[in-house]
């Protein structure tokens, strides 16, 4: 279980962002500082965002921030960020987010079993709930066990 792995280095928590785009930046910065995605990574999301909608924004509250591993994924890795308040991605009633999971994965199937896994937590309202308002990144890595 991947999800086992996350320590409280993986989490980030009450980001303030100005809009979307510094949302993004800030989420992706640990994996970038970390060696897991290329500064290309980063632009490479932002720029789907702007050609496609922000269609990584999959539930109330929640974005699954990614692209595609050839834009700058070096290893197979997630990092999690609230933000407080909340930030507007232009996503209709899933706005405004407060948690982004950033995702680099560096093939088309090595993150399948990580995203199973991601779903058993994501389908859990309560659960959800809790980890939007996590006071600590500690807190927030024990609700996700």
């Amino acid at each position: 279980m991947l999800l086992e792995t996350i320590t409280s280095n993986d989490v980030q928590i009450g980001l303030h962002a100005k809009d979307w785009e510094d949302a993004i930046r800030q989420a992706a910065a640990p994996l970038l500082a970390s060696g897991a995605i290329r500064q290309s990574y980063i632009e490479g999301m932002i720029t789907s965002v702007h050609d496609n909608g922000p269609y990584f924004v999959l539930l109330k509250g929640l974005a699954l921030a990614h692209a595609r591993p050839e834009c700058g994924a070096v290893r197979l890795s997630l990092n999690f960020s609230t933000f407080d308040p909340p930030v507007s991605f232009g996503a209709g009633e899933n706005d405004p987010v407060r948690l982004i999971i950033t995702l680099a994965a560096t093939d088309p199937d090595s993150h399948l079993d990580l995203l199973g896994e991601l779903a058993e937590v994501l389908m859990d309202d309560s659960r959800m709930q809790q980890l939007f308002s996590a006071a600590s990144s500690e807190a927030f890595c024990a609700l996700l066990k």
